[in-house]
């Protein structure tokens, strides 16, 4: 059997300044490693797992497009949401949490003080930057913890703050149809559609009804949609012969 300089048994090349194996001066070298990714304390969402599946593994999620939802309020809030990475969304949804940026949480925290003291619901509607569409509809359940932190984002340590979230609706809207929603623009003086948002800005109540129930009616057809809001199964065209 093959033996090394230091009388090691090996079965391996070996490298040296001879190359003729069992060579004193060959040296035994270890097998390199091979590399296992690690695996991820979060799930990515692919679109074979949908709102069914979530809701079977998730008990949070249940009453996820539920339509025993309440959507007739006579006050409420209403703001929008914008998140750089559909990864983020999936995350809220898993861990029902959110932070916003400094300023955008100060003022989801005073709207949440006002929301508690009137007992009425703050909603956030959601959607992912470039995607042209709506994702869903949270609720805010906790007012800002400013000093807290979620470890889960895709860049962490990024975001400073984190309040509790509930989904209550999820689903792809497109912005087209809901860009004829005007909500009042003071910048210019005039109106922009609520899908020109930008995050943490407030929905007037008006205009946010609307959007809240068009959500509703959008979430009750039989689409099927993954933790990211896209359509896997879609309305099969009708032909004609």
């Amino acid at each position: 059997m093959p033996y090394n300089c230091y009388g090691y048994f090996y079965s391996y090349s070996c490298t040296g300044p001879s190359t003729v194996t069992g060579h004193p001066e060959a040296f035994y070298r270890p097998p390199r490693p091979v590399y296992v990714p690690p695996t991820p304390s979060y799930r990515i969402y692919t679109p074979g797992h949908n709102a069914d599946y979530a809701r079977e593994y998730y008990s949070h999620l249940t009453r996820v497009n539920s339509p025993d939802t309440t959507v007739d309020y006579k006050k409420a809030y209403f703001f929008i949401i914008k998140s750089l990475m559909e990864d983020n969304v999936h995350r809220s949804m898993k861990y029902q949490a959110w932070s916003s940026t400094p300023g955008g949480n100060k003022r989801l925290h005073n709207a949440y003080l006002k929301a508690a003291a009137d007992n009425v619901p703050v909603f956030l509607f959601f959607s992912v930057n470039g995607s042209r569409q709506f994702v869903g509809v949270a609720r805010m359940s906790s007012k800002v913890n400013f000093r807290g932190t979620f470890m889960h984002w895709k860049q962490d340590k990024k975001w400073l703050g984190k309040f509790d979230v509930e989904w209550i609706f999820i689903k792809d809207i497109p912005n087209k149809e809901l860009k004829l929603i005007l909500v009042p623009d003071p910048s210019n003086y005039g109106y922009k559609s609520v899908t020109k948002m930008k995050d943490a800005q407030e929905i007037p109540f008006e205009q946010g009804m609307i959007c809240l129930l068009y959500t509703s009616d959008a979430a009750d057809d039989s689409l099927r949609v993954d933790l990211g809001g896209r359509r896997i199964i879609k309305k099969k065209k009708t032909t004609h012969k």
